[in-house]
């Protein structure tokens, strides 16, 4: 019987020493208290980095600039190339019964033997007034017999296409040496240089080397003043 009391004293005494409750926060078996745990903070994630700009590469494509146009009108200036195929239509060549007409690698041919060829001087300048570039050039009209006529002939630059604005008759059998326009601020005045004759020589000649200067008067060219020199074939 006494050892039986003994005995329960013992266990007693093993479960009051026993280990107590832990109060939040305190360590197990260290009788301290110990460190309580953080909420755990989420990482941010990282922003990638921008694309390396490549050294001299421009942040933006300049937009193309327009080149060729006239200053003033916008449009782009007309060239002699062009004139091979040009309207025929208007500009005082209607007394050539060519109306509706347009040339075709510099020629056209109609009714009645007539036939139209496009000469190869040529020259690019305002001379309408309207600041954009303008075409004056020559054309030879043979009617079947032997006469050669050639017309001085300003095409008007209209939004890049050539139409026939004025005509000047230089005579028969007068071939062109050259065309010149003036630069110089307004219109330009169009400075054409040609053979022709004294008015007592045969038409089969020429004896003169003629400088004369015209101006646009639509829709006639209207020459403002000339001089001769001597000319010897």
């Amino acid at each position: 019987m006494s050892q039986m009391v003994a005995a329960g004293l013992i266990s007693g005494l093993v479960v009051a020493c026993g280990p107590k409750d832990l109060a939040p926060g305190e360590a197990a078996g260290s009788g301290k208290p110990g460190k309580a745990s953080e909420p755990a903070t989420a990482t941010p994630a990282k922003t990638p980095d921008s694309p390396a700009k490549t050294p001299g590469t421009p942040t933006k494509t300049p937009s193309p600039k327009p080149s060729g146009t006239a200053a003033g009108g916008g449009a782009k200036a007309l060239t002699c190339e062009q004139l091979q195929n040009a309207s025929l239509e208007g500009g005082g060549l209607e007394g050539y019964g060519i109306s509706g007409a347009a040339l075709s690698g510099g020629r056209w041919e109609g009714a009645d033997d007539v036939v139209i060829e496009l000469q190869p001087q040529c020259a690019i300048g305002d001379v309408t007034g309207d600041s954009a570039h303008d075409a004056v050039g020559v054309l030879k009209i043979s009617t079947g017999g032997t006469g050669r006529f050639y017309t001085l002939v300003t095409w008007r630059n209209d939004d890049g296409t050539p139409v026939p604005a004025a005509a000047a008759e230089l005579g028969d059998r007068t071939p062109v040496v050259s065309i010149d326009i003036a630069s110089a601020g307004g219109p330009g005045q169009v400075t054409v240089v040609y053979r022709t004759r004294g008015e007592d020589d045969p038409a089969a000649v020429v004896t003169l080397t003629r400088t004369a200067v015209y101006e646009v008067s639509e829709p006639a060219m209207v020459e403002l003043h000339h001089s001769d020199a001597p000319y010897t074939p």
